[in-house]
């Protein structure tokens, strides 16, 4: 019975909480049935000999055990157990944790004793996510055999939470923001598309013909070099917002619109006009005299190819239901806002 709530309440979970928070919501709730003080969620590679980490969530974990993994990932024998036996939960004791040199430096500066890991491979079948909860201290107690096989029978079900979480935020949005003009995707820190709407991939398409549907463009990409202010993409000709999520990246885009070819005084004044103020409300607005706001106004009308103000009433009120990137948006590509190695 305990085992059937926990469930509807991860499901819940899954179309209720924020991607940022979904995580620390289900290490919330699985805490109350297994035990334990540490976990890692995310997204690796076999790479040859080695493992890359494409999205990386760290419950009360510091950044510096990522970093040390880095340094030792070829010889994470967890790794290897969990990537070769998909959803079967590896049950490694103190002694395992200590196998190779790399995971006994790890699991002794971090004092990890115990630990359960389980993986999915996503549809690409290259990558996989997995799920690790640890406990640490002397006192640590072992998983039992229990706690392990309740391990293995949650993990799909958190997987197709976590799949849940990321349509359900998309469609939360869009319909709080009624905008149809608005494409999503959840990226890894490669830029590789973990989860996209329809309209995503048909936007790039149409942008980029020969994209080969996986990882978003390498001119998206770029973006993340772009400074927090510099939002509109004119180049590749899209706007772009970039929100962290629980290890991933979400990106929304859309197409510039008309509105879009003005510059950001141009856009105030052409708004304040559409709301019906008078050229002299504006220029008190916007402290500017009268004739220099009927110069905007003749430039803004230029710009937009229009004859009259109900024509811009129209442009501005379809402006102003697309999501509004300029204000709401921030890029978290930069290092300034988001550490890639860590929770963000």
């Amino acid at each position: 019975m305990l085992h059937n709530e926990l469930l509807t309440d991860l499901y819940q979970s899954a179309i209720s909480v924020p991607p940022e928070s979904f995580q620390d919501s289900v290490f919330t709730k699985i805490d109350r049935v297994i035990g334990f003080d540490r976990a890692w969620w995310g997204i690796m590679s076999h790479n040859q000999d080695s493992f890359d980490l494409h999205s990386s969530y760290r419950h009360e974990l510091p950044l510096e055990f990522e970093e040390h993994w880095q340094e030792v990932r070829s010889d994470d024998a967890l790794a290897v157990y969990a990537h070769s036996q998909p959803r079967t939960t590896v049950c490694f004791d103190e002694k395992a944790l200590h196998s190779t040199p790399g995971l006994a430096s790890l699991n002794t500066e971090h004092d990890l004793r115990h630990a359960l890991c389980t993986s999915v491979f996503l549809p690409d079948r290259q990558s996989f996510l997995f799920i690790s909860l640890f406990r640490s201290g002397s006192d640590a107690r072992p998983f039992n055999s229990d706690e392990v096989y309740l391990k293995q029978l949650l993990t799909p079900h958190l997987y197709s939470c976590w799949r849940t979480n990321l349509y359900a935020d998309i469609e939360r949005s869009r319909n709080a923001n009624q905008s149809k003009d608005v494409a999503s995707a959840f990226v890894d820190r490669n830029g590789r598309i973990v989860y996209a709407d329809s309209a995503f991939g048909d936007l790039i398409a149409e942008r980029w013909p020969t994209w080969n549907g996986r990882d978003i463009p390498i001119q998206l990409q770029e973006t993340r070099k772009i400074s927090k202010n510099s939002l509109s993409k004119k180049s590749i000709g899209f706007f772009v917002s970039q929100q962290y999520a629980g290890g991933l990246v979400r990106l929304d885009i859309r197409k510039l619109s008309l509105i879009d070819k003005l510059t950001n005084r141009e856009r105030e004044i052409a708004r304040c006009f559409a709301l019906g103020q008078s050229y002299k409300e504006t220029a008190i607005l916007m402290k500017l005299s009268p004739a220099t706001v009927r110069h905007y106004l003749r430039v803004i009308y230029e710009k937009l190819e229009i004859n009259d103000k109900a024509e811009l009433v129209r442009i501005v009120d379809r402006y102003d239901h697309d999501v509004d990137f300029s204000q709401s948006s921030t890029n978290l590509f930069s290092n300034r806002n988001i550490d890639f190695l860590g929770n963000g």
